[in-house]
């Protein structure tokens, strides 16, 4: 069996991810008691800028009980420009006890490893982590890198493909070390994310640390959420190498009353919970709260009808984006038709990067860019 490898927003070549601060303050996550609550069904997604091109990774909360979290991390890893990407897809159980003390982040994984990693954590640094920033500014921790691991949800290549385009290399630079993460700034500082359709403004402490001597050491930076019950790692960069989480879903209760007062209000709304395969009109298993929502929605709504639009970021040929942005949107009406919604009453149209709502020259910007919009005719 060939053996398959997800690193968590790793890349052999990777551009910095710009880090922002610039959305307004809006405490607690919509929808929340906590800012993002760690419960079945929370999907987190980490962008990645690879140089096959931008692509996302998803880590969905697939079971939890009184001893165990179990995940799925699921990305379309592109290994060539042009080229087909690899399916991965990778289960893995966190005991209750690592999330609450575990000292070891795993930034990185392969298919091979056990299913449990007895002390470590998975998307987040530990309560103990946090308790300690909190307390003292500063905090023991080991990042694991070694053939096993994990940062949470996106990553980029495949142990298979080790003796290609230098990712043998990138390997061999992973390894374990540990030592003193401190706060850069003294209390926390925001970050701006998707949740649930809207940017919120989370709290977040900045932290660095070196970590490790000589040749074995590693320089790491980390943006850790503010919330004890589920301090997500929302950005890292270890050895240079950055990854950023840009959307969180979780679910809601009347999901579905908020589209519909959106598309009644402003006859407009975005669904970012929308998610196809890499560079692909297929949609991913993931959609489907957002299809139902819709469905709902024109079920009391029986003389709307809607458009749905495809749009992409600018990264690539003009052209191929807008013939993407086209079939994603068909795509998305033949899912709804299945589930029961006159065609009808559905119209299409793809538009590329034409209208982006973001700057593309962020990796943050561009996976928002690639959307989904709903409009009423």
């Amino acid at each position: 069996m060939r053996m398959t490898t997800l690193t968590l927003a790793r890349a052999a070549a990777m551009c910095a991810v710009a880090f922002s601060s610039s959305a307004p303050a809006q405490g607690k996550a919509p929808g929340s008691a906590t800012p993002i609550p760690l419960v079945v069904g929370l999907t987190v997604t980490t962008s990645v800028r690879a140089v096959e091109g931008d692509y996302d990774a998803l880590a969905n909360v697939t079971g939890m009980d009184a001893r165990n979290v179990s995940l799925t991390i699921a990305a379309d890893a592109p290994q060539s420009p042009g080229g087909p990407p690899q399916e991965v897809s990778i289960s893995r159980t966190v005991q209750m006890v690592d999330l609450k003390e575990g000292r070891t982040m795993k930034y990185f994984f392969t298919s091979a490893d056990p299913d449990v990693i007895a002390g470590s954590t998975a998307i987040e640094v530990s309560a103990a982590v946090l308790e300690d920033l909190r307390k003292t500014g500063t905090s023991q921790i080991t990042l694991d890198g070694r053939a096993g691991g994990l940062f949470g949800a996106v990553g980029d290549l495949l142990a298979s493909a080790g003796k290609a385009s230098g990712v043998g290399r990138l390997l061999d630079s992973r390894m374990q070390a540990s030592g003193t993460i401190t706060l850069v700034e003294k209390t926390t500082v925001r970050f701006a994310v998707l949740v649930n359709g809207k940017i919120a403004s989370l709290p977040v402490y900045h932290v660095r640390g070196h970590l490790g001597d000589g040749d074995n050491s590693e320089d790491a930076e980390l943006f850790i959420l503010d919330d004890v019950a589920n301090p997500l790692v929302l950005r890292e960069a270890i050895n240079g190498e950055t990854s950023e989480v840009t959307k969180i879903e979780f679910p809601e209760a009347n999901a579905s009353n908020v589209l519909e007062k959106e598309l009644a209000k402003d006859r407009r709304t975005v669904l970012y919970g929308i998610y196809f395969d890499f560079n692909s009109a297929t949609l991913k298993p993931q959609s489907e709260p957002v299809l139902r929502e819709i469905v709902a929605v024109m079920k009391r709504e029986p003389a709307w009808t809607l458009k749905v639009e495809g749009h992409t970021d600018n990264v690539g040929d003009n052209a191929k984006n807008l013939d993407l942005s086209t079939r994603r949107a068909a795509a998305v009406k033949a899912a709804l038709v299945e589930r029961g919604v006159p065609a009808s009453r559905l119209d299409t149209g793809g538009y590329g990067s034409q209208v982006p709502r973001e700057t593309n020259t962020t990796l943050a910007g561009r996976a928002r860019n690639r959307r989904v919009e709903l409009s009423r005719e």
